[in-house]
Parts: structure tokens; sequence; C-alpha cells
């Protein structure tokens, strides 16, 4: 019986190499989202201890941190979006 259960699905194989394949890209693009979403957030602690240090003043503090909260904002936003697909 196994061989005739091997036999039978040979013509899937493809179909779960394929799924197979599918799921490891999607864990690596997980991974590197959650990579950049660590570094901005890195960025965004240094650019408050440089502020919070007096060595940033508020007008280049206030831009480069909405700049910083504007790409953490789309990077949320591009990982709500393939979650929904």
């Amino acid at each position: 019986m196994g061989l005739l259960s091997a036999l039978a699905g040979l013509p899937l194989a493809p179909l779960k190499g394929l799924a197979a394949l599918a799921k490891q890209i999607q864990q690596q693009a997980e991974q590197e989202h959650q990579r950049e979403l660590a570094e901005l957030q890195a960025e965004l602690l240094e650019l408050q201890v440089r502020h919070d240090e007096q060595r940033l003043g508020q007008e280049e503090f206030a831009r480069k941190e909405g700049q910083l909260l504007e790409k953490i904002s789309a990077l949320a936003g591009a990982r709500g979006e393939g979650e929904r697909e």
C-alpha cells in the first residue's frame, strides 16, 4: 500500500515543493521586516538620547523623529497589507 500511495502522490510533488518554497520565502521576508523595524527603533532611541543629552537641537530632533516615525509607520502598514492578502 505504501508504494501505491507514493506513486499516486507523485503528480502532487511539484506542488508540495512549491508550497514549501513559498513558506520559506515568506519566513525570510518576515525576518527581514523585523530586522528593519528593529533598526529603525534603535535609530529612534539613539535620536532621543542625543536630544536628551542636548547634542541635538529641538528642530533637528523633530524633523528626524518625524522621518523615522514615517518610516516605521510605512513599514507597519506594509506588514498589515501583507497579512491581509
